[in-house]
């Protein structure tokens, strides 16, 4: 699938979750290693960098700008510190340092200071999960609570697949995005309640 097409026809309604196939469609290879160039007001240094990598490998530049290019993980940052609650971030935050605990463990190198290659090698992993095994995830992650028996998996997919859906949802609301990606019309016409979706073309910015 055409990362245009995909990014122009994905769906921006609240809580929605991108399929796997849709999913590793939008995977590329890592551009030049990140660093970050602005200060995190919610994570530290190194979870920002950790953020910054994931998201980058979400969304990575080809034709179109990646995540890094509209400030998608410095967005991240300040919802978590000025928007989410404690229940929320509590739990995104554990399984950050699942993912990253796991990813040593496997490695036997922090994230931060790891090859891109390594880094999107356990990110592929992550998500390299059977359609059966894509629905038990995602049950298990609608849960409230953790079950005692699978914390450290509800909490490691918990984070992934809030930070997947937090990059895209951040990357549609950037202005650049917004303007130069989605159709855009600052001063709208008429509506017109009955047009053929074929008619309709990108999805458009609100």
């Amino acid at each position: 699938m055409d990362r245009r097409k995909a990014l122009k026809s994905i769906s921006l309604s609240t809580g929605f979750v991108v399929s796997s196939s849709t999913f590793f469609s939008l995977l590329q290879s890592c551009t030049e290693k990140d660093k970050i160039e602005w200060i995190p007001q919610f994570f530290n240094k190194e979870e920002a960098i950790v953020i910054s990598e994931i998201s980058n490998i979400i969304l990575p530049p080809d034709d179109l700008p990646g995540a890094l290019d509209v400030d998608v993980p410095r967005f991240i940052d300040l919802l978590m510190k000025d928007v989410f609650d404690k229940d929320f971030t509590d739990k995104f935050m554990k399984g950050l340092k699942i993912f990253t605990s796991r990813f040593e463990i496997e490695y036997g190198s922090e994230f931060h200071e790891s090859s891109q290659e390594e880094q999107q090698e356990l990110v592929n992993k992550a998500f390299s999960a059977s359609e059966t095994e894509t629905k038990n995830i995602l049950t298990l992650i609608s849960k409230k609570e953790a079950p005692a028996d699978k914390k450290e998996k509800y909490y490691l997919y918990s984070f992934l697949v809030t930070l997947r859906d937090l990059t895209i949802k951040s990357y549609f609301t950037s202005e650049k995005i917004g303007e130069e990606v989605l159709s855009y019309d600052p001063i709208p016409g008429r509506q017109e309640g009955c047009v053929p979706v074929e008619d309709i073309g990108n999805v458009w910015a609100f």
